[in-house]
């Protein structure tokens, strides 16, 4: 079967190589020096008994590219070979991975450098991926990270994994704890994306440690996961529901005295919308946390420079063991 855009997942089985572009959080397209001069995309087989999603998509970028991964959209396939976009960063963490001098620069100058060296399908599939990754709407990026995501996260083996972190529990501790430094009294504490939950039980036993006295509340957009912190934390069951934290509000109209939030729960382009909305939840003189994760190597911004950046005054901030891969900033309200 010839080339061909697709706009849904093939099977599972149905897909035995990938072809990945890159994109990384400054929206440039990345690509990998050959050694000649050249340009080649990272490009791998799908191994027997992976998923071509949830292994070998996360698999093929760390050892080629040395690149992670956030989300992986299909949007052409060749037969068996499928082509996606990787929206990611750099990576020199735990994990395998090449060391790598990535190329980077706007999709089209990519393109026009990979038709030179001789690799005119990878010069389209740049043009094509990247005319996907514009074009992608907000309900197709909400799908992209419940698909992803989920399934990645059910099939953890250890709570930490269920809450989509690759460490052990001290670890954990180390990368996380930093959220407990913008809590400076009792309240109830909302987190929105809390997935299995293990961030809101962990916040609530740090912050005990400290003499503070909080009481949980989670959402996820992920039916699944809402119903693993369910089961994980039955005794605060009626305490997580399923919804998008960009409008989700509970059904009482109550407000918590801290709401804590991730900023890439939403597109990059709604940030601004999700923290004005998660702004409106909380209290008056409560508090809202706001997180930003990345790998280790990674080169996006910080938490707080985030939140500079789209306008917002900061009121304090604080980072995990590594400042650039774990870092929490809030406001007062």
């Amino acid at each position: 079967m010839p080339y061909r855009l697709v706009e849904t997942d093939p099977p599972a089985d149905a897909v035995r190589r990938l072809t990945l572009v890159p994109f990384l959080p400054d929206g440039s397209c990345a690509a990998v020096p050959d050694g000649h001069g050249e340009l080649r995309l990272p490009a791998g087989a799908v191994r027997d008994g992976e998923h071509w999603l949830l292994d070998a998509a996360l698999r093929i970028p760390l050892e080629t590219a040395g690149f992670r991964p956030q989300r992986v959209h299909p949007f052409a396939a060749d037969g068996d070979h499928l082509y996606a976009w990787l929206d990611g960063d750099r990576y020199s963490g735990r994990r395998p991975h090449a060391t790598v001098e990535l190329v980077t620069g706007p999709a089209a100058a990519l393109a026009t450098r990979l038709a030179t060296a001789g690799r005119p399908e990878q010069a389209r599939a740049v043009r094509d991926g990247a005319r996907s990754l514009r074009g992608q709407d907000d309900a197709s990026w909400y799908a992209d990270a419940v698909r992803l995501l989920e399934p990645a996260y059910l099939r953890g083996e250890t709570p930490q994994a269920g809450s989509g972190f690759g460490g052990d529990a001290a670890q954990w501790r180390a990368l996380r704890e930093m959220v407990v430094d913008g809590v400076y009294g009792d309240g109830s504490f909302l987190d929105l994306g809390c997935a299995n939950g293990l961030l809101l039980e962990s916040v609530v036993e740090w912050a005990a440690e400290r003499g503070h006295r909080l009481d949980p509340y989670g959402v996820d957009l992920a039916p699944g996961l809402v119903a693993l912190a369910r089961r994980r934390l039955p005794h605060w069951a009626d305490r997580f529901e399923v919804g998008n934290a960009i409008g989700w509000r509970p059904a009482d109209g109550r407000r918590f005295g801290y709401v804590h939030l991730l900023l890439d729960l939403v597109p990059p382009t709604r940030r601004a919308q999700l923290v004005r909305h998660a702004r409106e939840l909380v209290a008056p003189g409560g508090r809202l946390l706001v997180s930003h994760y990345q790998a280790t190597g990674g080169t996006d911004l910080t938490a707080a420079e985030h939140l500079r950046w789209l306008g917002f005054r900061v009121h304090g901030s604080s980072a995990g063991a590594d400042p650039q891969c774990a870092t929490t900033a809030w406001l007062d309200v």
